[in-house]
Order: structure tokens, then C-alpha cells, then sequence
């Protein structure tokens, strides 16, 4: 099963992005925590492109494609923001006083952790990131 889906703009309206994101999975039967965390993950990733990939003045394209094979989904996130790539921030130091930590960094180390596996491609002008996850939380088995 392959889904593709426009993203909205505006952050205000990405509610409508997991409302579709929910009801692909419910209709594909699953795991109801392993939905949440792919729309934590969409979330962020969407909110980082818009945040930070914009280029005033300019419309971007922004689209999530959404595959489910076997026992994994992989989400494709692809813009034609300003090129950069997430996985080259360290990790945040979790153990350091919040005081102390710079600003950011938290998203993607929440994506890395609810991934099987994270890539980034820049293909032309296009972002492109795959995040990989398993249709069961750990410890379930389907």
C-alpha cells in the first residue's frame, strides 16, 4: 500500500495532514501506539521544514508518501525547502541542566529513537527523508 499526501502550508492546519496520516493506518489495521508515533514523527519533521526550510515569499511543496510493506512503514518526506540535512545535528545532551542546552535538536533525536532506520538524500532541489518504523510496538508480535 503506497499513499502520497500534500502538506499543508500552514502549521496551523497540520492537523488535517494526521488526520489523514490516522486514518491510513486505521484503515491499514495498525497498532494504535505505532500511529502515534508516526504521527509524532510526521509532525516534526513537517514542522521542521516549515520552520526553518522556508524561503519567504515563496510557496514550497511539501508531501509525505507513506508505504506499508511486510511489517514496516516507511514515510517519505520531500520539500523544496533550503537544503539541510537533520541528521547531521548531534544529539542533544540529555543529561546536561536545561539551562545549559541549546535550542532544538530534541525533534530529531525523538524521530531517531522511534526509527528502525532514518536517511537523508538531497535529490536536485528536493529534501528528502525516509524514516523507517515497525507496524507492531516492540515486544508485540503480529
Amino acid at each position: 500500500m503506497h499513499i502520497l499526501l500534500q502538506v499543508p502550508q500552514e502549521e496551523g492546519q497540520l492537523g488535517d495532514l494526521v488526520a489523514a496520516i490516522d486514518g491510513v493506518l486505521a484503515r491499514e489495521g495498525v497498532h494504535p501506539g505505532v500511529a502515534h508515533d508516526v504521527q509524532l514523527v510526521a509532525e516534526e519533521v513537517v514542522c521542521n521544514a516549515l520552520d526553518y526550510g522556508r524561503i519567504e515569499g515563496r510557496q514550497h511543496e511539501i508531501s509525505v508518501g507513506i508505504a506499508i510493506e511486510g511489517d514496516l512503514i516507511t514515510l517519505e518526506f520531500k520539500d523544496d525547502c533550503v537544503a539541510y540535512n537533520p541528521l547531521e545535528r548531534p544529539d542533544p545532551d540529555l543529561e546536561a541542566d536545561i539551562a545549559d542546552r541549546p535550542v532544538g535538536g530534541l525533534g530529531v533525536h525523538l524521530v531517531r529513537q522511534l526509527a528502525e532506520q532514518v536517511t537523508y538524500a538531497r535529490e536536485g532541489v528536493h529534501n528528502v527523508l525516509r524514516v523507517v518504523l515497525r507496524t507492531e510496538p516492540p515486544g508485540r508480535h503480529a
